[in-house]
């Protein structure tokens, strides 16, 4: 069953550029150990494309890794919070990545 979590607004790069991102993933994976892997990797290349522009002056793109961070934790603690809403069980493979991120961001 696919699935998206809308997150707004995110400041993007050094201008503070406000953005929305509409994160997809599978709430059927989620509930498998095999399947947990394969969505934290969906939701960092999404976070990832979201936060990647064309910067004329490098002449290539730019990556803000700050905004990258950002979206997955806040995409990640927004799906845990909707599994646990509707009564999905969540693979413990992707219990403990939102363990790690939540402590990472709590860091910064």
């Amino acid at each position: 069953m696919a699935a998206a979590v809308i997150l707004s607004p995110v400041a993007f790069a050094e201008a503070q550029t406000p953005i929305t991102v509409e994160i997809q993933y599978d709430k059927d994976l989620l509930a498998l150990d095999a399947g947990a892997p394969v969505v934290m990797a969906s939701i960092k290349a999404q976070a990832k494309k979201a936060c990647t522009s064309y910067v004329p002056v490098f002449g290539g793109n730019y990556t803000d890794r700050s905004c990258v961070n950002d979206i997955v934790s806040a995409a990640v603690s927004k799906i845990n919070e909707q599994q646990a809403l509707e009564g999905r069980e969540t693979a413990d493979e992707f219990a403990q990545q939102t363990v790690m991120i939540l402590a990472d961001a709590e860091q910064r």
